[in-house]
């Protein structure tokens, strides 16, 4: 049976990747339990007894043709393929230990090139504390990929998805859009502040940005509660504002459906001292944070995520994998 079909009632772009999952986890039934022991958190979570543990797994992919192409260095290839990882293990509060590296390799792959991928996948590892301990390689016609599962352990606590409260405020650090100047493969995964949060009794949700705030921030809050953004607070990138050429509501856009920002979005408590909890982040990081909004209660057909500003008028879609068909 060919895996390829013509008719686009049968095709996985006629769905996306956000319904794709919702039916991989339908298929597997009970082989896959509920989050965050099973699909639908940023990393997996195994309780290791009786030692207490909780270990993270998590798995990405960089793909030629995709997520990079000849515009790249083979070592600036190799920190997206880590870094990306670790953004996942940095949104549960964890600390990244081993990762393994399979490969799909063309036969005329350059030598050089790859020599270049290894010698820097190595350097950025040992920065982090991470050791590359196995894989596989297999061999394709033109396809060229490299698929890293990185295991990592929860510090204090693992941090989830899904848990924000009603009236919970929503902070964000750094700032977003533009990655495709240069970001989406040059970012500084935010692994210090993920450990500190999961420190902090009153973050009660975080997640990474990886496919933009406008859709992977419907994933936050607990079921049935949606998210109110007060655009006047969304942290812009100098690089959406250039792509935008000044134009603050492109640039905004931008900030909320590009994608590949990696920075962590998280809630706190609504009890919480908001002014007290800031002071001690800048006390600890230089890394910029926002409160760009707040969970909400949602009355029937009220979209998840909306601007606090009602006149605002903005497509909320950030980025969905295989979404080419009408």
């Amino acid at each position: 049976m060919s895996p390829f079909s013509s008719s686009e009632n049968d095709r996985i772009d006629s769905i996306g990747e956000s319904e794709l999952i919702v039916r991989i986890k339908s298929w597997l039934g009970e082989a896959c339990p509920d989050s965050p022991l099973g699909i639908g958190d940023d990393c997996s979570l195994l309780r290791l007894s009786p030692f207490e543990t909780q270990l993270l797994t998590t798995a990405d992919p960089v793909v030629y043709g995709r997520h990079f192409d000849d515009s790249l260095e083979p070592e600036q290839v190799a920190l997206k393929l880590l870094r990306r990882n670790l953004s996942d293990i940095a949104a549960m509060g964890g600390a990244p230990k081993i990762a393994t590296l399979s490969l799909a390799l063309p036969g005329n792959l350059s030598l050089r090139w790859i020599r270049r991928f290894y010698e820097a996948i190595a350097e950025d590892a040992l920065r982090f504390e991470t050791r590359i301990v196995g894989g596989d390689t297999s061999s394709t016609n033109e396809y060229l990929g490299f698929f890293m599962t990185l295991n990592g352990v929860a510090i204090e606590r693992a941090l989830e998805r899904r848990k924000a409260v009603l009236d919970s405020p929503i902070y964000v650090t750094g700032e977003l859009g533009g990655s495709i100047r240069k970001k989406h493969y040059s970012f500084e995964p935010r692994l210090k502040e993920g450990q500190w949060l999961a420190t902090r009794n009153s973050v009660t949700a975080c997640m990474d940005l990886s496919d933009g705030l406008g859709k992977d921030a419907v994933e936050l809050p607990s079921k049935g509660l949606g998210i109110r953004l007060m655009d006047e607070l969304i942290p812009i990138s100098g690089d959406a504002m250039e792509l935008s050429e000044g134009n603050r509501m492109q640039a905004i856009e931008r900030a909320i459906n590009d994608g590949e920002d990696y920075e962590l979005l998280f809630s706190i408590h609504p009890s919480s001292d908001t002014d007290r909890f800031e002071s001690l982040w800048r006390e600890n990081f230089s890394t910029k944070l926002s409160r760009i909004g707040y969970v909400c209660e949602l009355s029937e057909n009220e979209a998840p995520i909306a601007f606090e500003n009602e006149s605002l008028s903005l497509s909320f879609s950030g980025y969905e994998h295989f979404r080419t068909l009408d």
